[in-house]
């Protein structure tokens, strides 16, 4: 899947979709080299926003995918969270 970070560039990530019987659907990606250079920390929320584009060449829909990443910080004894601009 291609992903957009905040400065519009492109990354490549594998992912797989699963179904569970008591989670339901879910995406698990592998992004060691994106998580890298973003320099991602545990418990940083990050979310994929889909944005569906024309059909392709095979009838199917194609779809863009954003990444946008919020880190928890702390603030004058009160949790925040703030983009990451990557």
């Amino acid at each position: 899947m291609d992903v957009i970070d905040s400065l519009g560039k492109v990354w490549t990530v594998l992912t797989k979709f699963h179904t569970h019987e008591v989670i339901g659907n879910y995406v698990s990606i592998d992004w060691p080299q994106f998580s890298n250079e973003k320099g991602l920390k545990p418990n940083d929320e990050i979310t994929l926003i889909a944005r569906r584009l024309q059909e392709g060449g095979n009838g199917r829909p194609q779809h863009e995918f954003k990444v946008l990443i919020k880190r928890k910080i702390r603030l004058f004894g009160q949790d925040i969270w703030g983009e990451v601009m990557v």
